[in-house]
């Protein structure tokens, strides 16, 4: 009797096992497709707010579209009016037009007929004044010989007239350049007895030009002379003639360099 009271508990406890292992996994499925279920919810959610967005941009583009719409047609009743008046007033420049052209076409005949009778009175003129032009025509020519020749002489006197005032202008610029040639004075800055040159402290500026001989002094004192080989505009230089130095005397710096009087 143990025995058997021993398998039924054994067959019982098994049997109860069984059913909490069905009730698991039933319970594992169930939470699955909860799980399952609340994602499809949750895109169909978001589908439908995804759609919501697009409806309300559809919804302002056919806005905008709207207002654009009516902006056009606006714009294309403004040119439509500007296209007519403009019609208007190209059908009245036509006509206009045509009334210029008919009055050009009655001057243009008006100026036919006027030169026709132009030509006519020349034609008459000349046949009047033929012989009266004639005689003229030749006295012209010789007046205008004559004038050919009183020009040929103004010409020749003009000529020498300007060869008189280049002579004279000639002559006008060597007399300024004798009196600054008289006019010149200077100091010797430097001596170099090595190479006997001086170097003077006057130059183109006051008149100085090359192959100048310019007298030295020392006061009143003749001390020789110098020839210019070298010109700047403010200073040059001069090699000392040596025959013209004066016995037991040499060119010193701060010495009078000017010129000896130069004749007209």
């Amino acid at each position: 009797m143990a025995k058997i009271l021993t398998i039924a508990t054994i067959a019982l406890v098994s049997i109860t096992a069984l059913l909490g292992l069905l009730n698991r996994n039933t319970l594992v499925q169930t939470k699955t497709d909860l799980a399952t279920s609340q994602g499809e919810v949750a895109a169909t959610k978001k589908s439908l707010e995804d759609t919501s967005a697009k409806l309300a941009d559809s919804q302002k583009s056919v806005s905008e579209w709207t207002s654009k719409n009516e902006a056009s047609q606006a714009e294309v009743a403004k040119l439509k009016a500007e296209v007519e008046a403009k019609q208007s007033d190209l059908e009245l420049a036509k006509t206009q037009q045509n009334t210029i052209n008919t009055e050009n076409e009655m001057l243009k005949g008006q100026v036919a007929d006027l030169k026709s009778e132009g030509e006519k009175l020349n034609q008459e003129i000349t046949t009047l004044k033929e012989e009266p032009l004639r005689d003229d025509l030749e006295q012209s020519k010789i007046k205008v010989a004559e004038l050919e020749t009183l020009n040929k002489q103004i010409s020749a006197n003009l000529e020498s007239t300007k060869n008189r005032v280049n002579a004279l202008e000639g002559q006008i610029a060597e007399k300024k350049r004798i009196q600054k040639a008289n006019d010149l004075s200077g100091r010797i800055l430097a001596v170099n007895e090595a190479w006997n040159f001086v170097v003077l402290n006057v130059g183109d500026k006051s008149g100085v030009s090359s192959n100048t001989e310019l007298l030295v002094k020392r006061g009143n004192t003749r001390i020789g002379r110098v020839r210019i080989t070298s010109v700047e505009p403010a200073t040059s230089i001069a090699d000392i003639i040596p025959e013209s130095l004066v016995n037991g005397l040499s060119i010193q710096p701060g010495d009078y360099v000017v010129t000896e009087y130069v004749a007209n």
